[in-house]
């Protein structure tokens, strides 16, 4: 299937920083793409660069086959909801979400059927005399995704629009855009550094550091096989462990040598091994004869409702591991701790760079 929207080595500086360094990308039809990262790794940046907002200084945007690098925001086929909203206060919501269709010269009687259109979609009918200031933080971002939406654009374009919202309010208004999305079909690229947002929301995540892509794939792909260690470390949380191979499937790590599904590689080669805590099994008692298994004691348990989360000193290690909330393990209790080979990933240390510079967010 022929990309949708596509990014061809696209570079973005601001004077000496390079905020967006060689992104290439393509996006299907109808998928839900997060550019997923920290704050200043450039993915704001790069979104602007697809809304017309910022002129790249190499490469090029596609939307289907027309190349639309240079052309204004109105002319792409693209819409933005930004993080701030950015609403009229002296409109009320019907003249904000008209406000687009008024600027491309809709006919009247034209406009108002789009805009009650899409009022009902996002569930603001009844809204409409009301001005931003009457509406509550939900309602707000509503009425920009409305102003988004009524111009009917190939590709709706979102800045972090949830985090001006509290913590419940987020997750409602997140599973509601999720929702529409689907419900339209709409090609949606949106802006994250909340790695629960995107696996929650996302069909493709890129993550991105330093202005650069470090790994595209699904949600689960991403969180389950991360390509570098920073890929580990930003979505979601694991424990890494220095190691050494010793033959073709096994390592020595903390005194102990441990079995790894798939790994290759030198005798004497240094590795970084990740696992994730919840895919680490304990157990109270003693675990004789099987590979990858660690005597060790609790360090402290700490209680966060859904799980528990327990430290474990072992093989000369500190382990972090999720158990279920009501396993009854305390400090100091002795446990074995079980390492699957199969979910034990060796993961490459992300390469500094000197000479990128500091990107934008």
């Amino acid at each position: 299937m022929a990309a949708h929207l596509r990014l061809v080595n696209v570079v973005k500086r601001f004077g000496a920083a390079v905020a967006v360094d060689g992104v290439s990308l393509e996006i299907e039809e109808g998928c839900f793409f997060t550019l997923l990262g920290p704050s200043g790794c450039g993915k704001t940046t790069l979104l602007r660069v697809v809304a017309g907002f910022h002129t790249p200084d190499a490469g090029d945007v596609f939307l289907r086959d027309r190349r639309i690098t240079h052309l204004p925001p109105h002319a792409r086929g693209t819409a933005m909801v930004f993080q701030e909203y950015a609403l009229f206060p002296h409109m009320t919501v019907a003249e904000n979400v008209g406000y687009g269709l008024r600027m491309r010269r809709v006919p009247p009687a034209r406009a108002r059927d789009r805009v009650a259109r899409v009022l009902e979609l996002v569930g603001l009918l009844g809204h409409e005399a009301k001005y931003p200031h009457q509406l509550s933080g939900g309602q707000q971002q509503r009425v920009a995704l409305a102003r988004a939406l009524v111009v009917e654009p190939e590709v709706l374009l979102l800045d972090e629009p949830l985090s001006n919202l509290d913590a419940k309010l987020r997750l409602r208004v997140r599973d509601e855009l999720r929702e529409l999305q689907r419900r339209l079909g709409q090609t949606t690229v949106y802006v994250t550094h909340d790695q629960e947002e995107a696996l929650a929301l996302s069909d493709r995540v890129a993550v991105l550091n330093h202005g650069r892509v470090l790994q595209v794939g699904t949600p689960e792909d991403v969180y389950r096989n991360p390509a570098s260690r920073f890929v580990a470390e930003f979505v979601g949380l694991a424990n890494f462990v220095p190691a050494e191979v010793v033959a073709p499937g096994r390592v020595r790590a903390g005194g102990v040598e441990l079995h790894v599904d798939g790994l290759q590689g030198a005798s004497g080669r240094r590795v970084v091994l990740a696992v994730r805590p919840e895919e680490v099994r304990v157990r109270q008692e003693p675990v004789d004869g099987k590979p990858n298994v660690l005597r060790g004691r609790v360090r402290s348990a700490t209680f966060l409702g859904a799980v528990r989360r327990v430290t474990v000193e072992a093989a000369g290690l500190v382990w972090i591991v999720d158990v279920r909330a009501d396993e009854p393990l305390a400090p100091q209790a002795e446990v074995s701790l079980e390492l699957p080979a199969e979910r034990l990933r060796v993961v490459e240390e992300e390469r500094t760079d000197d000479q990128r510079g500091g990107g934008r967010s």
